[in-house]
């Protein structure tokens, strides 16, 4: 009986993760069961009913998806980058054409205000300059259509572009009116919703560290979407922990070291499969769901209201990425085997790093979403004294378990060696809640 009530549970956490578009270990993680429950009985419910609440409401799989969703990302993040999109848009200022940039899985818009301040120094008029910030995360949204910041999105010294365009306020940062201006947010779902974005429209489109969090389908699709924007000879900004071999099937690395840049392929599909072209955006806003940051006075997110018939005009029903069906979600990855992660732990241990790092990279290919892999790669990084690529695995890592306490506590030590003390005393403290929990809360 036991065993199939846990059957039972697992099925409907993988319906609930295909109808959020979330890979569906992320659902099985203490931290988020830990939430779930939490979240029962806040609403006054059992486990059992809060799970089929879940399965009817958007809107509560929206809440599980902030929960789930980790918008890491600060200013002038991965710096070449931006040396590369402002050549481009130099080579682009003398044309009279839209110069568009569109940013799926903006967070709070730390990149797409950093890459409207870019172009616009690069000498392109600011009537010329149109980036689309897209998240599904609604805080995330109304935090970045108000020109709000949190406090961890500066990392030491501004870039050049966004140098007395962002101040402090309270405990994060504001960005001027100038930037806001440029910037439309959408709050949508990146691989299955409609855009205010026409195919072949796009100079440059940023999808960095999204596709490690999705299933096999949903990030081919994601893929193959993104590149569907690029114009001709554009480009798609992806992170470092991107695989790519995903990419590899619709675009073309660029010879730009720490660019992790890509161009879009001769043969290439030229319309995303999953949608139709939409009117090109106009400059008032687009769409009632996609708001320019003009102000405080249009700082609310206008999204269709749903009707008794179904979804509202201008809106396309959330789409699962796999079936549907809990029998159709498959992990993103298998974890890789001891013996291999044992192999890389003693080439470390022997102070090999290169081959250790070539080893764990390589198994990182196949095992994308393997915590242990990802935290060995992050300990090489950090001995290596690359502390910010140290950094961005153990996030990986306390994304798939934020209860994780060798992550917690590299992090908190990493953070300390930075001088980020406050910082590192979150970390300290999480650790010390988790040791007073006892783990695991019913």
């Amino acid at each position: 009986m036991m065993l199939l009530v846990a059957e039972t549970d697992h099925d409907e956490l993988g319906r609930i993760a295909s109808l959020s578009g979330l890979e569906a270990d992320l659902l099985r993680g203490t931290g988020i069961t830990r939430w779930l429950h939490r979240r029962a009985r806040t609403l006054g419910l059992d486990p059992k009913s809060h799970r089929a609440m879940l399965m009817e409401s958007e809107e509560e799989r929206r809440i599980l998806s902030e929960q789930v969703a980790v918008p890491e990302s600060w200013i002038g993040r991965y710096p070449v980058s931006f040396d590369l999109l402002r050549e481009r848009a130099k080579a682009a200022k003398a044309r009279s054409s839209i110069f568009r940039i569109l940013s799926l899985g903006c967070a709070a818009g730390q990149e797409p205000f950093t890459a409207a301040a870019c172009i616009l120094d690069a000498g392109v008029a600011a009537a010329r300059i149109d980036v689309v910030a897209v998240d599904r995360s609604r805080s995330s949204i109304e935090m970045g259509m108000n020109g709000d910041l949190p406090s961890m999105a500066v990392r030491g010294e501004l870039p050049v572009c966004m140098q007395n365009r962002v101040e402090r306020s309270g405990h994060g940062w504001k960005v001027s009116d100038e930037i806001r201006s440029l910037v439309r947010f959408v709050e949508a779902d990146v691989v299955s919703e409609l855009l205010p974005v026409d195919p072949e429209s796009c100079d440059v489109v940023f999808c960095r560290n999204v596709l490690i969090y999705l299933e096999s389908d949903a990030r081919d699709r994601l893929c193959r979407r993104a590149t569907s924007y690029l114009v001709e000879d554009g480009i798609l900004l992806a992170g470092h922990a991107d695989p790519p071999r995903d990419l590899n099937r619709t675009l073309s690395s660029v010879d730009r070291p720490g660019a992790f840049a890509w161009r879009r392929r001769s043969d290439a599909p030229t319309q995303t499969p999953i949608e139709s072209p939409l009117p090109a955006a106009d400059r008032s806003g687009g769409p009632a769901w996609s708001r320019r940051s003009d102000g405080p006075k249009r700082s609310r997110i206008e999204r269709p209201a749903p009707t008794a018939d179904g979804p509202a005009a201008n809106r396309v029903p959330r789409q699962p990425t796999t079936g549907g069906m809990a029998s159709d979600v498959t992990p993103v990855a298998s974890l890789a085997s001891s013996a291999d992660v044992e192999a890389i732990r003693k080439l470390a241990d022997l102070g090999k790093l290169l081959e250790a790092r070539e080893l764990a990279e390589g198994l990182l290919v196949n095992h994308p979403a393997d915590p242990s892999v990802i935290l060995i790669l992050a300990t090489i990084e950090s001995a290596d004294g690359r502390v910010e690529a140290a950094r961005d695995h153990l996030r990986r890592v306390l994304y798939l378990n934020p209860d994780d306490l060798s992550a917690l506590f590299q992090m908190a030590v990493l953070c300390e060696s930075e001088g980020e003390l406050d910082v590192a005393d979150r970390f300290r403290r999480r650790m010390d809640r988790l040791a007073s929990d006892g783990g695991f809360e019913k």
